[in-house]
């Protein structure tokens, strides 16, 4: 074995490793991302709209009724928003996924570890997993279903009820 194919093989051990946990832990954690986020998204959007639509025939001071209206309405738009930014956070994720798996392939087929290569990438993949905005948006969905369902209650025991 030449000196350069003793320098390579560990690099080449190293990608047949990698590559396959890399791809299956991938495949698993986009299977159950997706799931819970549509479950999650759907849920808040189909929670927030029914709260919407009940508000219709109470009798409540009108600042209540829009009060609680309005906030149901930004949780609807919070969860679509959350949704949104879980598409675009998928994209980057892909997109990093996919540079590491070239990198791996080429490390495969011999080709050299770049140490700087690695650490870009891993600081790429951390930054497009860390992303905090879905969650701030789902937050923000739950808090204004809470803030429309206090409001609803204030106006209807301030003087409303069913008209």
């Amino acid at each position: 074995m030449t000196e350069d194919n003793k320098e390579r093989a560990p690099n080449r051990l190293a990608a047949e490793v990698f590559m396959p946990m890399m791809m299956e832990a991938f495949h698993d954690g986009l299977r159950e991302v997706g799931s819970l986020s549509r479950w999650l998204l759907a849920t808040l959007v189909v929670v927030n709209g029914a709260a919407a639509i009940s508000l219709l025939p109470l009798q409540m001071a009108t600042g209540a009724k829009l009060g609680g209206a309005g906030a149901f309405l930004f949780g609807i738009l919070a969860a679509l928003g959350a949704a949104l930014w879980s598409l675009y956070a998928f994209k980057r994720v892909s997109i990093a996924a996919g540079t590491m798996l070239g990198y791996w392939l080429t490390v495969a087929d011999d080709g050299p570890r770049l140490e700087a290569l690695e650490v870009a990438m891993k600081r790429h993949m951390d930054q497009a997993i860390g992303s905090r905005v879905a969650h701030v948006m789902v937050f923000a969905s739950v808090a204004a279903f809470l803030a429309g369902c206090a409001l609803t209650g204030w106006g209807v025991l301030s003087g409303g009820g069913l008209q």
